[in-house]
C-alpha cells in the first residue's frame, strides 16, 4: 500500500483533505501541529497530514516551519507528496511549495487546486467559480515551473494524477479525491451518523459561511463579541455559538484565543457528544485548550466535512471540521437536521 504524506497550512484544510484516502482499513492520522508530527510519523499511517498553522502567518514564517518539518520528517520516505492550498489561493503557497520542492529534489511540480464538485474550476492557469469574485491567476505566485491542467471536472483531474512519478502535488480536495480515486479504488466509506447534543462552534467569517448560519432559521444563534463567550447557557439539542465583531476594533488574534478559550470551558461543562467547529484558526485553537494533538479520520458527514473521533476525559467526542469557504448554502440546517437527538442537560455535570 502506498504511503502518503500531506502538508496544509491549517487545520481544517488538512483535514478536509485527508479524509478523501479514508477508508478499508487504512489508517489516515492527522498532527495538529508540526512538534507531533515526527512522533506520528514513527507509527508509520498510511496517510500523514501535517498542519503548519501558516494560513495567517508571515511568509518568512511559513518558509521557516516548512524547513523544519522538513528536518523532522523526510519527505521521500513516502510514496505520494501532496501540498495542500487553498482553492483560492490564500496564504503563502507558494513559499511552502518552493521549500517542499527544494527538499524533494526539484520534481515536476502540479498546481490543481480546483474542486469541481462544488463548482470552483481550473481553465487556463486560472481559478474561478463558486466562491471566486474574480479569476486567480495561478502561476505567478510560485517562483519555480509549475503546471496548471485544466480540470473543469472530476473526470479531468483523473487523468492528471495517471502519471504520478516524480511528482509533488499541489491543491485542494479535489486534487485529493482523484489521487485517492487512483490510488485506493472502491469508493468512500460509509457516512457516519452524529450523535446529540451537537454544538456547532463558528470562528470563520466567510461569507459562505455567515450565508449557511442564515439558514439555520429555526436555531438561536449565541453572539461571542469579540470572542467574549459569557455565560451561554446550552440547553436545546443543537446548539450554535458564533464570534462576532464587537465593534471595539479588538484585534483577531487575542479574541480569537479568548473565544477558543471560552468554548474549551463551555464543552468541558456541557460535554456534547457532537462538535462543529467553523474555521481553521478557530478548530486548532479549541483543540489546543483542550490538549489533542493528532485526530484520525473516520469518514465524512456531507462534503467538505470531515468527521474524526476524540478521545476526552469523559468519553469519546465526534469532532467535525469545516472550512469556512466549503459547504452548500444549507449544510449546517442538514447537519443539524441529521443529527440523533440527545439535549444538553443529559451530559452536563
Amino acid at each position: 500500500m502506498p504511503r502518503l504524506l500531506l502538508i496544509a497550512d491549517d487545520l481544517t484544510g488538512a483535514l478536509d483533505t485527508a479524509v478523501a484516502f479514508a477508508g478499508a482499513g487504512r489508517r489516515v492520522a492527522v498532527a495538529r501541529t508540526p512538534a507531533t508530527a515526527a512522533s506520528l510519523a514513527a507509527e508509520r499511517p498510511d496517510v500523514l497530514a501535517v498542519n503548519l498553522g501558516t494560513r495567517d502567518g508571515s511568509e518568512a514564517e511559513a518558509r521557516a516551519r516548512m524547513e523544519a518539518l522538513c528536518r523532522a520528517v523526510d519527505p521521500s520516505g513516502f510514496d505520494i507528496v501532496l501540498k495542500k492550498i487553498d482553492s483560492r489561493l490564500k496564504g503563502h503557497p507558494g513559499a511552502e511549495t518552493d521549500v517542499l520542492a527544494q527538499a524533494m529534489a526539484s520534481p515536476r511540480c502540479v498546481v490543481l487546486p480546483a474542486i469541481p464538485a462544488m463548482g470552483r474550476v481550473q481553465r487556463g492557469g486560472r481559478i474561478e467559480g463558486y466562491g471566486v469574485e474574480c479569476p486567480i491567476e495561478i502561476a505567478p505566485l510560485f517562483s519555480g515551473p509549475v503546471e496548471t491542467p485544466d480540470a473543469a471536472g472530476d473526470d479531468q483531474i483523473d487523468h492528471v494524477v495517471a502519471e504520478r512519478d516524480g511528482v509533488l502535488w499541489v491543491g485542494a480536495s479535489g486534487l485529493a479525491g482523484g489521487l485517492a480515486r487512483t490510488l485506493f479504488p472502491g469508493g468512500p466509506p460509509e457516512r457516519p451518523t452524529l450523535r446529540g447534543p451537537l454544538l456547532m462552534v463558528i470562528g470563520s467569517r466567510d461569507p459562505i459561511t455567515a450565508a449557511q448560519i442564515e439558514a439555520l432559521s429555526d436555531i438561536p444563534v449565541h453572539a461571542a463579541p469579540d470572542g467574549q463567550v459569557g455565560d451561554a447557557a446550552l440547553g436545546r439539542s443543537v446548539e450554535v455559538v458564533r464570534m462576532t465583531d464587537g465593534g471595539a476594533g479588538r484585534d483577531g488574534a487575542p479574541a480569537g484565543a479568548e473565544f477558543a478559550a471560552g468554548m474549551a470551558a463551555l464543552i468541558r461543562q456541557y460535554r456534547p457528544a457532537s462538535l462543529l467547529c467553523c474555521g481553521g484558526e478557530t478548530a486548532n485553537a479549541i483543540l489546543a485548550e483542550l490538549g489533542i494533538g493528532q485526530l484520525d479520520l473516520l469518514a465524512e458527514v456531507f462534503p467538505g466535512l470531515p468527521v474524526c473521533e476524540v478521545e476526552l476525559p469523559w468519553g469519546r467526542l465526534a469532532l467535525v471540521t469545516k472550512s469556512g469557504g466549503f459547504g452548500a448554502p444549507d449544510v449546517l440546517a442538514a447537519l443539524a437536521r441529521g443529527c440523533v437527538s440527545g439535549r444538553f442537560g443529559d451530559h452536563a455535570t
